[in-house]
């Protein structure tokens, strides 16, 4: 795997972990609404930012196994 290569996983790797701690802030406060109000009240972008966090985790694994796969086959 090329410099680029490398230093672009490692910041899909970055962007999936924010994008999934904005998710579970998102979650935390429609958890908290819910204990306030008794009702669950999303708007489009929340419900948009809990599905980039779903998604975030599959990119977090497979940035995970492509870098573990580059440790395995370069060694470095």
């Amino acid at each position: 795997m090329s410099e680029w290569g490398k230093t672009a996983t490692w910041l899909m790797l970055v962007t999936a972990i924010v994008v999934f701690l904005a998710a579970v802030f998102v979650i935390g406060s429609t958890i908290g609404r819910l204990f306030i109000l008794g009702a669950i009240e999303l708007s489009i972008p929340q419900i948009g930012i809990i599905c980039a966090g779903v998604t975030s985790v599959s990119i977090f694994v497979r940035c995970v196994k492509k870098l573990e796969g580059r440790v395995e086959n370069e060694g470095v």
